[in-house]
């Protein structure tokens, strides 16, 4: 059954046809045919770009622990720290040999000036000149091992501070303080929620044409459509399903969005010509859709159409209308300004 208010509408416009209007209160527009793309869309599953997790490079106890599951970290952040103990006496070992290494350095460096000095001045015998090069050359070699295995002993020393690599949120921990951890432990693992893309299968009839057009858009849960960056589409497809893994990168810091959510993908498939209307131009009522349009007189009457897709607050019409038809942008206006003519006549 039509609504109360669709039966208004249907006899108003069918029982004042011949009345003349003052149709220039209302808004209008021309329709006229517009290039738009046919797209097709797919579910999308969102994930963090930066996903990792962090490991011990060193062994030791856990001593402190800074940060937990849900905790914002900045980039640079300890979030752990090891005993360092052993590392520490390492580290100064390391430091005392490379300090005597550089001092028998320099010592041999001292004897072979001193040599080299006589010797061009046919003061010292070959061998002798041979001896202080030799000794030099010696010294020279145990001052560079001496300054790698202090270096070396410097980064186990700083292993024992474990550094966010990013900024991110920690989803897991995977130690308590006590707990003795081993070269490749985990210890916490995180995401960054700046940086996220989603990624969708792709039906193989549609792979050539998504990677000629390159274009993407985002569906998110709320309706609201963005733009989609860095479409990748893999040169491969899944043996089983023959779809093509694709993914696009979202904006970034797009509020909303958490990896494993759902979201749809929008794929421009086909490029063609429309005739569009503002979805505030439709009248709606239960299976019906209709417009106002301006006669030849600049009467408003309405007319019955057949739509198709709607998009950022477009909608296609696909039969009732042409190019060069007036349609009215506020149906409401329109019906006001019949119910004012049929007023009148009645008065």
């Amino acid at each position: 059954m039509l609504s109360k208010h669709l039966k208004t509408w249907l006899s108003v416009a069918c029982l004042f046809g011949g009345l003349s209007l003052p149709a220039h209160a209302l808004e209008t527009m021309t329709l006229e045919p517009r290039a738009v793309s046919q797209a097709i869309k797919l579910d999308g599953i969102v994930e963090a770009v930066r996903q990792s997790t962090v490991a011990a490079q060193t062994a030791g106890t856990v001593t402190a622990i800074y940060y937990d599951v849900d905790d914002n970290v900045k980039p640079g952040s300890v979030i752990l720290e090891i005993s360092d103990t052993e590392q520490q006496a390492r580290l100064e070992q390391a430091q005392a040999a490379a300090r005597a290494a550089l001092a028998n350095k320099r010592d041999a460096e001292q004897a072979f000036e001193r040599i080299d000095e006589i010797y061009r001045n046919e003061l010292a015998s070959k061998a002798q000149y041979d001896q202080a090069k030799n000794q030099l050359d010696a010294a020279s070699a145990t001052y560079r091992r001496a300054q790698g295995a202090l270096k070396e002993a410097q980064k186990q020393m700083s292993y024992t501070k474990v550094i966010a690599p990013y900024g991110g949120v920690v989803t897991q921990r995977f130690v308590e303080i006590g707990e003795v951890v081993a070269p490749g432990s985990p210890l916490m693992s995180g995401i960054d929620l700046d940086l996220m893309r989603v990624n969708i299968d792709l039906p193989q009839s549609y792979a050539a044409t998504v990677r000629q057009h390159q274009l993407a858009e985002v569906i998110l849960p709320n309706s609201e459509v963005v733009p989609a960056k860095d479409l990748t589409i893999f040169p491969y497809a899944d043996a089983k399903t023959h779809n093509f893994r694709a993914r696009v990168h979202l904006p970034e810091r797009q509020a909303g969005l958490y990896p494993g959510m759902m979201v749809k993908v929008s794929l421009p498939i086909e490029t063609g010509q429309a005739l569009t209307i503002p979805a505030s131009a439709l009248i709606t009522r239960s299976e019906l859709r209709a417009v106002y349009i301006l006669d030849n007189q600049d009467i408003p009457r309405l007319r019955q159409v057949r739509t198709g897709y709607e998009k950022n607050g477009e909608i296609e019409i696909l039969s009732g209308l042409q190019a060069g038809d007036k349609i009215v942008l506020a149906p409401n206006d329109a019906l006001k300004q019949i119910k004012a003519a049929r007023a009148e006549q009645d008065a």
